[in-house]
């Protein structure tokens, strides 16, 4: 394959990568969390054909030296756009898990308050508690 080829390969790869990286996060902020998994897997598998096709690159430095200097500046470009969209695909998870975080802590620690033996020693029936609480469905 052909320096040019390579590059037109890994420029495609970038704008999937991208466009999935963005899918992902609009659906981590809509909770939308059904097509989560399929996104996942998209994108592990494309980063996997990225790194590999970035390797092959690295490996043969003269394909690319040889290159006109407009498709190295857009691959240039491009690998900027996808680290910046990679940072903010992981600020977003990051956010998310924190989320799902605090909310499982609050919800351990209030049923962790939750009398115990009071009425079950008193002979009476055991009675539920309503704990309060709002969930946002944007992150």
């Amino acid at each position: 394959m052909s320096g040019l080829e390579r590059v037109v390969v890994l420029l495609a790869l970038i704008e999937k990568l991208c466009e999935v990286m963005a899918r992902e996060n609009d659906c981590v902020r809509r909770f939308a969390l059904d097509p989560l998994s399929e996104l996942q897997a998209e994108k592990r598998t494309l980063a996997q054909a990225y790194e590999k096709e970035l390797d092959r690159l690295r490996r043969e430095p003269e394909l690319l030296g040889a290159l006109p200097l407009e498709p190295r500046r857009q691959l240039e470009e491009a690998m900027r756009r996808m680290r910046a969209a990679a940072r903010r695909n992981a600020e977003v998870l990051s956010a998310a898990k924190t989320v799902s975080e605090r909310l499982l802590r609050r919800l351990s620690e209030a049923l962790a308050e939750e009398p115990r033996h009071g009425a079950l020693a008193s002979g009476a029936a055991p009675r539920g508690r309503v704990i309060a609480m709002s969930v946002d469905r944007q992150v």
